[in-house]
C-alpha cells in the first residue's frame, strides 16, 4: 500500500480532535466531504486533527487541509485495515456507479464485499462511527415514486445491479449498529454506531455523471431531441449539501445521539424539476444549450431505443466496449416522476441546505467553465 502525506499535521491539534477516513475521497462526493470537513467549527463538528484519504489513486493539493492520501482498494481487506488504524469515524462514499454496463462481479466484489471489509475494518481498530453512503435508487423498480420517503421498501425486482448492490450493502450497514468493536482506553462496552446516507441524483462541480455526460453528448451532436414529454419531475441534489449531511450524521454518531444510529436519511435541497428544464440553464451558461423544447421524442420511442443500444452493448462487449448513450433505466428516470421529500434528515439530524440552488448552479458552471473546457 502506498501512502504518501500531503500536507503534515497541526501541531496545536489535540485528542479531541476526531480522525476522519474518507474511502472514494478521491472521487466526486469524496471531494465535497473533504471540502466540507475541513471547514472551521462546521455546525459544531470539531475540526478533525487528520483526514485520510483511501481510494485507487491520489488526489491533487487542497489549500491548508491536514491531509493523508492513501492508495488502496476496499477489496483487499488487509489494506482497509492499515488505513483504519487510528481511525474515529469512517465515511464510506467508496463504490461503482453504474448503470448497466459493469459486469455483476465487479459491482458485486467492490459495493457489497468492499462495505464487507469496511464494516470488518471498524469493528476491529476500534472505529466509533460510520456513515455510509447509498443511493435513492435503491428503493426503485421502475415505477413513478412521488414524495417518497425511507419508509419505501426495497422492491422485489431492482431496475439496475447497481441498486441491488447498494441495497445490500446498506442492509450490512444498518445491521453493524451498535456491534461489539475492538477494546478502546476508558471504554468498557464498545460499540460501532453506523447511519446510512441516501443521496438523490447528485450534481455540482466536477459531476462526472449529469452534467459532464450531457456536455459531452451535446459537444458531439449526439443529444438532436429531449425525452419525453416534459411533465415528469426528477429530484437533484447538490454534491455539497449531500455532504454537509454525512457531516451531521457523523457528528449525531460521535455524539452517541440515540436516535440517529441504525437509521437511513435522504438528503435533498431544492424542490425537484424536470431534468431537461434543470440542465438547460447550466448548459446554455456553458455555450451548450440542450434542444429545444419542441424537439423531443415520445417515451415509448425512446424506451424502444434504450432497449436496442443495451443488446448493441451486450452483443458487443466480447469484442469491445460500447457505451449507449440512452439505457431503459435512464428513460425511466427521465420520463417518469422520480422525488422524494428529506423531512426525516431536518428532524432527525437538524439537516439544511448549506448551499441555496442559485449559489450551487453558480458554483456548478464556474467549475466547469475553468476546468472542463480546459482539459
Amino acid at each position: 500500500m502506498n501512502s504518501g502525506r500531503i500536507l503534515k499535521m497541526d501541531k496545536n491539534m489535540t485528542d479531541t480532535n476526531p480522525v476522519i477516513l474518507i474511502t472514494g475521497g478521491a472521487g466526486f462526493l469524496g471531494r465535497a466531504l473533504i471540502e466540507e470537513f475541513t471547514k472551521p467549527e462546521h455546525n459544531g463538528f470539531p475540526t478533525p486533527s487528520e483526514v485520510r484519504i483511501f481510494d485507487t489513486k491520489t488526489i491533487g493539493l487542497f489549500d491548508q487541509l491536514n491531509l493523508l492520501s492513501i492508495v488502496g482498494d476496499i477489496r483487499n481487506y488487509d489494506e482497509v485495515l492499515r488505513a483504519f488504524e487510528g481511525v474515529d469515524i469512517v465515511i464510506h462514499a467508496a463504490a461503482i456507479v453504474d448503470w448497466g454496463l459493469c459486469p455483476k462481479e465487479v459491482l458485486d466484489s467492490v459495493n457489497i464485499t468492499g462495505t464487507e471489509n469496511v464494516i470488518r475494518a471498524c469493528k476491529e481498530t476500534g472505529v466509533k462511527a460510520l456513515v455510509a453512503t447509498s443511493t435513492m435508487d435503491v428503493v426503485y423498480d421502475g415505477t413513478p415514486i412521488i414524495d417518497g420517503d425511507e419508509t419505501l421498501p426495497y422492491p422485489e425486482n431492482f431496475t439496475l445491479d447497481y441498486a441491488r448492490t447498494k441495497a445490500v450493502a446498506e442492509q450490512a450497514v444498518l445491521k453493524a449498529n451498535n456491534s461489539k468493536r475492538a477494546a478502546c482506553d476508558g471504554e468498557d462496552d464498545p460499540r460501532l454506531l453506523t447511519a446510512v446516507i441516501r443521496p438523490c441524483g447528485m450534481y455540482g462541480e466536477a459531476d462526472p455523471y449529469h452534467i459532464t455526460e450531457t456536455l459531452n453528448l451535446v459537444k458531439k451532436g449526439k443529444m438532436p431531441f429531449r425525452i419525453g414529454n416534459g411533465k415528469a419531475v426528477f429530484q437533484h441534489v447538490y454534491v455539497g449539501n449531500v455532504a454537509h449531511g454525512h457531516i451531521l450524521a457523523a457528528k449525531k454518531l460521535l455524539e452517541q445521539d440515540t436516535t440517529v444510529p441504525g437509521q437511513t436519511y435522504l438528503i435533498t435541497d431544492a424542490p425537484p424539476s424536470n431534468f431537461f428544464e434543470f440542465l438547460d440553464p447550466i448548459m446554455t451558461e456553458l455555450g451548450y444549450p440542450l434542444p429545444p423544447k419542441n424537439r423531443s421524442l415520445p417515451f415509448p420511442l425512446v424506451y424502444a431505443i434504450g432497449a436496442f443500444l443495451e443488446l448493441t452493448a451486450f452483443i458487443c462487449r466480447p469484442f469491445f466496449k460500447f457505451h449507449p448513450a440512452i439505457t431503459r433505466v435512464s428513460v425511466l428516470m427521465t420520463c417518469k416522476d422520480f422525488y422524494f421529500k428529506g423531512d426525516k434528515a431536518v428532524k432527525g439530524l437538524g439537516y439544511r441546505p448549506v448551499y441555496s440552488e442559485e449559489e450551487a448552479r453558480n458554483r456548478t458552471i464556474a467549475y466547469f467553465k475553468n476546468y472542463f473546457f480546459t482539459n
